[in-house]
């Protein structure tokens, strides 16, 4: 083998910049595209839109099916090339007129049922009516308090999953003049971690469940940073957080819930900031046509199958944070599909 040529003998070159986690977050979104199609199939949302284009909301109504979900669903379903979006309706493409319409030779409806599986029940269940299928039916957050190993999987896989955004955004932000951080719902502290290890004079408290706890203790005593970075153990919506906060971060947080929750996570995050502290929400946002990225509209689909969770463009995210009593935003890319706002308290 000619070691020049990058992994030659199966070693990676440690020099080289690391990449960023959109080819592999692509490939565990992908896992959606089939129930995307699958299920758009089975509601009959192509001879639908075949007979007559309609926006989301419309397309809704005449099928009787929940208006966010069909707006994620069909989202994804352009994204991938089947659908084109003009002048806010949903036109087929050739593709789909080719293959996706019931009574033509080529149709591949039986060859879509022939791969149905759970995800696809859950995603039908998602946009017929509007319930987040978690584990197999069950919640996730009340799953993991019930069963400990599940709750560390989860908390170890998003810890593997925000390493590298936590790193990026570590090494973006000018904390300089920021003492003290409520990292909400920071499971294993990975975000927390990764700036208090950047900046020494930032203490850090990571609010979570108690089911996290495990994992985050061996993260936080791991990275050395056990004196700064300490767990707050309760759930977010019961009592008042820690206040006097020059940061508080929301990292993939605020898309895991409905708007409603939001609000109030956001007024609880505006008590806990000191006069002149800092929101951030770092997380993926979905452009404004919610068509460009199937990763993006794929995850959009896998927090409302999953969490019932919305993932929302800039612009939806900046009317929250207005709405809330925040001004000054800022948007700023970071890392894969990520960006992080960031926002200060009127």
């Amino acid at each position: 083998m000619n070691p020049a040529v990058p992994g030659a003998a199966g070693l990676a070159d440690e020099t080289a910049p690391a990449p960023d986690d959109r080819l592999v977050m692509a490939t565990f979104m992908g896992q959606y595209d089939l129930p995307a199609v699958a299920v758009a199939d089975t509601l009959g949302l192509f001879p639908l839109l075949a007979r007559s284009p309609a926006g989301a909301a419309e397309a809704a109504r005449r099928l009787r099916l929940h208006p966010y979900n069909t707006e994620v669903l069909l989202s994804l379903v352009a994204a991938l090339g089947y659908l084109t979006v003009h002048e806010g309706a949903y036109h087929l493409t050739p593709a789909a007129r080719a293959f996706l319409l019931p009574g033509t030779g080529r149709y591949w409806g039986p060859m879509l049922q022939l791969g149905w599986d759970e995800k696809c029940t859950a995603v039908q269940l998602a946009v017929r009516e509007g319930k987040a299928h978690g584990y197999r039916g069950h919640a996730l957050w009340e799953t993991h308090s019930r069963l400990p190993r599940r709750a560390d999987l989860f908390t170890a896989a998003m810890h593997a999953h925000s390493t590298g955004p936590a790193a990026a955004l570590a090494a973006r932000l000018d904390l300089a003049g920021a003492g003290t951080l409520l990292d909400v719902a920071g499971g294993a502290g990975t975000f927390a971690v990764a700036l208090a290890r950047r900046y020494p004079q930032l203490t850090a408290q990571v609010l979570d469940l108690p089911a996290v706890a495990d994992v985050a203790r061996r993260t936080i005593e791991e990275a050395a940073v056990a004196d700064r970075v300490r767990l707050c153990l309760q759930d977010m919506f019961d009592g008042p957080w820690p206040d006097g906060q020059d940061l508080v971060l929301f990292a993939d947080t605020l898309c895991d819930w409905d708007d409603d929750s939001c609000r109030e996570m956001l007024a609880r995050a505006r008590a806990a900031l000191s006069p002149d502290g800092r929101l951030l929400v770092h997380q993926v946002m979905l452009d404004d046509s919610r068509t460009l990225s199937a990763t993006a509209a794929g995850y959009a689909l896998a927090l409302a199958t999953m969490s019932g969770g919305r993932l929302r463009t800039a612009s939806e995210l900046a009317g929250l944070l207005t709405e809330a009593g925040f001004t000054g935003r800022q948007l700023t890319p970071l890392y894969g599909h990520y960006s992080l706002m960031t926002a200060r308290r009127v």
